[in-house]
């Protein structure tokens, strides 16, 4: 018995030795915690909670928040009754709605139509009160942020890159602010999210972003020749932002957007630490549903929140095609446009996971959806799934 204790023993003393190693190897490597990187690694938490391993700068919200009107009872679709409608789905087939939500891992699933929130679902056991990650939804919130500071004069989209971050390589000379702001800049960090060991993956946990953008160098394609989507583009345009405007970047949503919009709840972005304070502004803004959707809304009401213009004018048109992305997709500043679209004009938000924030002007339609779905999917097949419930909205009010 005494020597089963002692081998016993000897496990827990080297395992404590090794995690206590571990806390100085992931400080010199520039990752979080051991407990976060477990966390991470194992999955312990599903995808819309990952936000929790990481530092994060909190915003405030609107001490006049948005309204947003419900439907009257005789105008309202029950929840039984709007799932129970048909959308369209794989080889030209039609699913259930509520079967649609189950297969796509679907947390929230928020309709606004014709200024009315029509439907706001929470198949999973959520509430309105839940936090959910962005991911890179928060591209097209960036953008935005771009137009309110190019209004503002503080950049123009043609400064050079390394006028707001000179530590940046010589070779991104000709680096511009668009080159960021369209994925025109060449940079080769790949998007592989299948792998612990890439770039993203490393650009997704690292403790120090600045760090991380002054070890850059190899590129694809002379910045400003060609596309391609790299989320690297959006760490710099964050980056670019908060200097050009002097301040913190999650300052500077709050300040101009959060509560302006009229949200109703704080929310958060992550940081790549304390110490560092640089959000990830390729992704990970932490907020409810609710206010998604309200971020939705201010696009349809061409950048009017409150009675007061938010975002440019200029800023509200349908976003302009700069890339082809695949046979479904092209991209437009932050944007992806839908490349069979039926009336021309719905784009979407799209963050990996599932997010997404759905705008269709033509209805006057906003539809989020934040779920915990896989790397893969179904992108084309749900903005397919979002028309169905548009057209079942439309033809339900004329």
């Amino acid at each position: 018995m005494r020597k089963y204790q002692k081998i016993t023993l000897y496990c827990i003393a080297g395992l404590s030795l090794l995690v206590g190693l571990s806390w100085p190897v992931t400080s010199l490597l520039r990752l979080p915690s051991p407990t976060a990187l477990l966390g991470l690694a194992l999955e312990l938490r599903p995808f819309s909670q990952s936000y929790v391993y990481f530092d994060s700068a909190p915003f405030v919200a609107s001490a006049n928040p948005q309204a947003l009107q419900t439907s009257s009872p005789a105008e309202s679709t029950s929840p039984s009754l709007f799932l129970s409608q048909q959308v369209a789905w794989r080889n030209g087939a039609t699913l259930g709605l509520a079967q649609f939500l189950s297969q796509t891992h679907t947390d929230a699933l928020l309709v606004i139509h014709r200024g009315q929130l029509v439907q706001e679902l929470y198949p999973l056991g959520a509430t309105r009160e839940t936090v959910f990650p962005s991911y890179s939804v928060a591209k097209s919130i960036l953008s935005d942020l771009t137009g309110i500071a190019v209004q503002e004069g503080k950049l123009s989209l043609s400064d050079p890159v390394r006028k707001y971050l000179p530590y940046l390589p010589e070779k991104f000379d000709v680096l511009k602010v668009n080159d960021l702001l369209n994925m025109h800049s060449g940079i080769h960090v790949d998007e592989k999210y299948d792998s612990v060991f890439s770039q993203i993956a490393y650009m997704y946990i690292t403790t120090d972003l600045k760090r991380f953008v002054r070890g850059l160098g190899t590129t694809q394609f002379t910045p400003g020749e060609g596309f391609v989507y790299r989320s690297i583009d959006y760490l710099l345009l964050g980056m670019v932002l908060s200097v050009a405007t002097g301040e913190p970047l999650t300052r500077y949503l709050q300040d101009k957007l959060w509560q302006p919009m009229g949200a109703q709840y704080p929310a958060s972005w992550s940081v790549d630490s304390d110490a560092g304070a640089v959000e990830k502004s390729f992704c990970c803004i932490n907020a409810r549903a609710i206010d998604f959707a309200r971020f939705g809304l201010l696009h349809l009401r061409r950048g009017q929140a409150n009675g007061t213009a938010v975002l440019p004018e200029s800023w509200m048109r349908r976003p302009e095609q700069v890339g082809v992305a695949d046979a479904d997709f092209a991209y437009g500043r932050g944007w992806w446009l839908p490349r069979r679209a039926t009336n021309g004009q719905d784009y979407t938000a799209i963050g990996i996971h599932g997010q997404y924030v759905y705008i269709d002007p033509v209805s006057d339609t906003v539809i989020v959806k934040l779920s915990d779905h896989g790397a893969e999917q179904d992108e084309a097949l749900t903005v397919a799934a979002f028309r169905s419930i548009v057209a079942s909205l439309s033809a339900a009010k004329n």
